[in-house]
């Protein structure tokens, strides 16, 4: 099939298509570069639209390092019928919807080679909500966030938003999608339920979808569908009520009648703040759109959780990674095995100067040192974050950290000046390719300047 573009030029594609949805058909380019989505009706009026994404509001034109998380459309196809095309996703990396993530069953039976550890899965939800962050952040709706529109390969610790042509554009084309039934926000079900019309697709709704998917990324649940049953002679009203007028987070703390039985992971297994942040999602967020957290919170607070993660000691476990919470023994809660050595893992909290100097107030990192962990320019600096570190010589480690059977654990100071630690009353520089051990109650100052981090050591016992 030989299809033309807008600009006039043709392209040879193959003549089936691959997958068929509500909207149109896809076909892949005969060289598997591109694939295109042709649409079941003609609707000219969706032109405005679909030329503003491609250029005023395309992020992937003004930032090259969000090329790889969007399929974004490069092309609008005007014969044999309207459609628009994108890059081939999965030309040379292989991808699945990120549904096959969310259960167990669906995960054994992802190739090895795709499948991924916990780790990864951290890695992938922050980049999940830095998408969302580059959407939001030139006014874009996505209106449709879910499982099947997030391509992912979670080994490869990489995930790309597809569907972007029905992207909301601001004053020029309105929802055309109302999302996902289990990712909908409560307030789109309610007025779906009650056939009303004038609550549509927004940047609040896609926050709810994505704090649902992030849930269900890390913890392979559902957070709003537990057991509770709000109408025993329909299922289907009863799935509506749960996502919609009666929606009740499983973990709420003031109501547990939602509460699956225990055992089972819940949120706490995400660490202090990113337990916050879906706590807030899915208690106050389910009726005040106003308070649920921001795409930006969710990728800085998984961006420090990734910081707090340890290996799981059991070669057959299919976690492979947790997080070291505070006060809690280490224990794998995907398998159950209980790291025994080191005895003890340095924890370095983070505080941040207030200007003044010598003057420290507690910054949200935390820590944990191990081994080949490193630390970076956003760590020992509070004036940048890890997404603002673009060029290699802002991501390069500046400390590392290592256990040596005779000394314990050490910091190896690979590339931060000025880099000092206080301890009984004793302040010490430590060179560039020095190493000194880490002890209880230290105050390691990572760098000079008022922008400079402090970070506190504690003995957490394992």
């Amino acid at each position: 099939m030989q299809i033309t573009l807008d600009d006039g030029t043709t392209e040879d594609y193959e003549d089936e298509p691959f997958s068929e949805g509500g909207q149109g058909r896809l076909y892949r380019s005969r060289d598997h570069k591109h694939v295109i989505k042709l649409y079941h009706h003609e609707d000219r009026a969706r032109l405005p639209a679909l030329q503003k994404i491609m250029g005023d509001l395309n992020v992937t034109r003004h930032d090259p390092s969000a090329v790889s998380l969007f399929a974004w459309i490069n092309g609008i196809v005007r014969r044999p019928s309207l459609g628009v095309r994108m890059l081939n996703v999965n030309r040379d990396l292989p991808h699945r919807d990120l549904t096959w993530w969310f259960s167990l069953r669906a995960f054994k039976r992802l190739p090895e080679e795709m499948r991924g550890n916990w780790f990864d899965r951290t890695c992938v939800a922050s980049e999940m909500a830095r998408i969302a962050w580059k959407l939001h952040g030139v006014g874009l709706c996505h209106s449709d966030f879910s499982g099947a529109n997030f391509l992912a390969n979670v080994a490869h610790r990489r995930v790309v938003l597809i569907d972007l042509d029905n992207l909301v554009v601001p004053d020029v084309l309105p929802p055309a999608m109302l999302g996902t039934a289990e990712y909908m926000a409560p307030e789109i079900v309610i007025a779906q339920m009650h056939r009303q019309s004038d609550i549509r697709p927004s940047i609040q709704t896609d926050l709810h979808s994505l704090a649902v998917l992030i849930y269900q990324l890390l913890l392979m649940r559902h957070p709003l569908l537990g057991p509770k049953i709000r109408d025993p002679k329909s299922a289907e009203r009863d799935d509506l009520l749960a996502l919609g007028e009666d929606a009740l987070y499983t973990e709420d703390p003031h109501d547990r009648s939602n509460r699956p039985k225990d055992p089972f992971r819940g949120a706490w297994l995400l660490g202090e703040e990113v337990e916050s942040l879906m706590r807030r999602a899915f208690t106050d967020g389910l009726r005040d759109p106003s308070r649920r957290p921001v795409a930006a919170m969710w990728r800085d607070a998984l961006s420090r959780m990734a910081d707090q993660h340890v290996p799981c000691p059991n070669p057959a476990c299919e976690g492979k990674a947790f997080i070291l919470l505070r006060d809690h023994p280490a224990v794998c809660p995907w398998c159950n095995t209980r790291i025994t050595y080191p005895k003890q893992v340095p924890v370095l909290r983070l505080y941040a100067s207030i200007g003044q100097s010598g003057h420290f107030q507690p910054d949200k990192g935390r820590i944990v040192a191990w081994q080949g962990r490193t630390l970076h320019r956003w760590h020992a600096q509070s004036n940048i974050s890890e997404h603002e570190a673009t060029r290699s010589e802002e991501r390069a480690p500046l400390v590392e950290f290592e256990y040596d059977g005779r000394q314990g654990w050490l910091l190896h100071n690979l590339a931060l000046d000025d880099l000092r630690v206080a301890e009984v009353n004793v302040v010490r520089k430590l060179p560039l390719g020095g190493a000194l051990p880490l002890r209880e109650g230290q105050k390691w100052l990572l760098g000079g300047g008022n922008s400079a981090r402090l970070a506190l050591v504690t003995m957490q016992g394992v």
